[in-house]
């Protein structure tokens, strides 16, 4: 774990360190104990006496919806509640507080000497001579904003924690008769020859009768739907129809300008690269080494035992080091050398390998962007004015037009659109917005809506001009789709026959490769799969799980999407979980901690049923 945090962390704190400050909480982590409790906020839960508060909820939730953001962009609050995860959060929250109950009625406690010898072992506060070091302890401590009386805390309840958890679960282990038997069943592996008979190779089908048509489109009249249409009437006003309008003070882009020169500045980097040593004789071996024209990276790996990911920081900004470590290597020119310089670390070599000077962008050169972005708020800023403006027109009767003249907002006729904003010819729609459309298949026939707001600050409101109800298409109108559901059916049922006879020819006597040399058919014989098919892009799934249907010699068939397949178990590879030591080892431990999950899980029902837990979901409504 060090070396990964290591390879990859930005900062040279932690690149200095080796790790951030990292521990190991069960079952619920370490953010209960973070858990700020207010008693004027309101309360969304109560366990056993102990409040949960809207903030702590919130705080949870917000922190689950940044790790969504980082992955998939844009989540909003409505999907955090599809998903489940303000539950979820709740959830975390109230088993941590069981726990805690639990851990006061059992009187669970830990003496000081092992919270020592808990710190004194973690690596994270190990020098380079693998001892702990009171300053390095500090340090860390300070630069995660944690005192050293708030850090003995956490250790104690966590090992708290671990005793009750531990007690449950960890005597828990998969035993050998469910082990072994899953592990054959999972990897075995079969091999067999395939036969695939094409859809195309199927001619000769006929012409399907009225009768047959019918019959077609009677089983898919689902199909043969049109949509619902709406006729509408919708006035759209948004900031980008007004920006155009809109003259940004000189006074107001330079106010901007400053505000956001931030956003305008490249900072000033190194790349770096550092030995670090316990002591100054090292360190000057070091040099001297260096000065013999030795490689740097030799040199760090001789007297200190660092490999080269541990030597190359990267790029690395002046405020992410030590002050004493900035000063030197942003006084250093390219490729030069600094003098070993003493810190509570020990002593550091640094060599600069590279010099970006960063810069700030002029304000002209940003001009027409800050000029873009002020307009963009003003327009909306009006925009939101003029709100309440058109909530009194409407309610004193204004028709849409004379909204729509009088506040400038576009106003747009369509005769009939579907939910997805496609017209009855197949063309787009000039309203595609999602939520528009929403709006508008949820309003009833010559209803006018309210004044909304859409996501990127505008406002539209609609009036239902219309309504066409989703109607069965005739058969007239859709002969050619029902004849070509026929054909298409007629020709899986010839390639189904055919698979079939030959796999009652192989049956009979015959070989596959016989019977399918005899059809002018390819015979392929399969690579050794397993049940599962995921990544044997060479079968399908459905044939996999039909091979492992047969017995040796046997024949079966599948259907596939370009036909259907005939296949012949050839042999099975049993494996023998003797000889896998590794890999049963693997298993085992995967069903062991499924087997402590269930434990704790029902260990964390029984705890709900000794100790009262209410759930005031009015208030968690009104905090999300």
């Amino acid at each position: 774990m060090l070396q990964a945090i290591r390879s990859k962390a930005g900062s040279l704190i932690v690149k200095i360190l080796f790790a951030l400050l990292i521990i190991s909480f069960g079952v619920w982590g370490i953010a209960d104990v973070f858990r700020q409790r207010t008693a004027a906020e309101t309360t969304v839960a109560n366990v056993g006496g102990i409040k949960i508060q809207a903030d702590e909820l919130q705080v949870g939730v917000n922190r689950q919806m940044e790790n969504l953001r980082r992955l998939y962009g844009s989540f909003t609050i409505e999907q955090a509640k599809q998903l489940g995860i303000i539950d979820g959060v709740l959830n975390n929250l109230i088993g941590s507080d069981l726990f805690m109950l639990e851990e006061r009625r059992l009187q669970v406690m830990v003496d000081d000497q092992v919270v020592r010898d808990a710190i004194v072992a973690n690596p994270n506060f190990h020098n380079s001579a693998g001892t702990f070091d009171p300053n390095l302890f500090k340090f860390v401590l300070s630069n995660n904003q944690l005192s050293e009386a708030r850090y003995v805390s956490l250790v104690r309840q966590d090992t708290e924690r671990a005793m009750l958890t531990s007690a449950v679960a960890s005597g828990a282990a998969a035993p050998r008769a469910l082990v072994d038997p899953l592990f054959r069943r999972q990897d075995e592996k079969r091999i067999a020859d395939t036969v695939l008979v094409p859809l195309d190779k199927m001619t000769d089908l006929g012409e399907p009768s009225e009768a047959d048509l019918q019959d077609g489109y009677d089983k898919h009249r689902a199909s043969f739907r049109t949509p619902e249409y709406r006729g509408l009437t919708a006035l759209v006003l948004r900031p980008d129809d007004l920006v155009g309008d809109i003259e940004v003070p000189e006074d107001k882009l330079r106010k901007e300008y400053d505000a956001r020169l931030g956003e305008f500045q490249t900072p000033d980097r190194r790349e770096i690269e550092q030995i670090l040593v316990p002591d100054k004789a090292k360190a000057e071996d070091a040099m001297a080494q260096l000065a013999a024209g030795k490689d740097f990276v030799e040199v760090a790996k001789d007297v200190a035992d660092q490999d080269e990911s541990a030597v190359k920081f990267g790029w690395i900004e002046r405020k992410d080091m030590p002050p004493v470590l900035g000063d030197a290597a942003f006084a250093l020119a390219k490729n030069e050398t600094s003098k070993p310089v003493e810190d509570g670390l020990g002593w550091h070599i640094l060599r600069v390998t590279g010099i970006d000077a960063g810069g700030t962008k002029s304000f002209e050169e940003v001009r027409n962007q800050l000029k873009t972005d002020v307009a963009r708020d003003m327009a909306a800023d009006e925009l939101f004015k003029e709100h309440n403006d058109i909530e009194d027109a409407l309610a004193g009767g204004a028709t849409l037009d004379r909204i729509a003249e009088k506040f400038k907002m576009k106003l747009t006729k369509v005769e009939a659109i579907d939910p997805d904003g496609n017209m009855p010819n197949g063309e787009r729609g000039p309203l595609t917005d999602g939520d528009i459309l929403h709006t508008a298949f949820n309003t009833e026939s010559g209803q006018t809506t309210r004044l909304t707001e859409t996501k990127d600050n505008g406002y539209f409101l609609l009036r239902v001009d219309s309504i066409t109800p989703s109607a069965e298409k005739p058969l007239s109108e859709v002969k050619g789709q029902v004849k070509d559901i026929w054909l298409a059916e007629k020709r899986s049922a010839a390639a189904a026959a055919a698979a079939k006879d030959i796999a009652a020819a192989v049956a009979a006597g015959k070989s596959l490769v016989e019977v399918a040399g005899e059809k002018q058919l390819p015979v392929s014989t399969s690579p050794p799969v397993q049940r599962s098919a995921g990544g044997q892009s060479s079968l399908l799934a459905s044939l996999v799980a039909r091979i492992f249907e047969l017995k040796p010699g046997e024949t079966g068939i599948s259907e596939g999407p370009n036909g259907w397949y005939v296949a012949q178990l050839k042999s099975i590879e049993v494996p023998d979980p003797a000889a896998a030591k590794t890999a049963v080892d693997q298993l085992s431990d995967q069903l062991t901690q499924g087997i402590q999950s269930d434990l704790l899980t029902e260990f964390d029902k029984a705890l709900r049923g000794r100790y009262r837990v209410e759930i005031r979901q009015d208030e968690i409504d009104r905090a999300f």
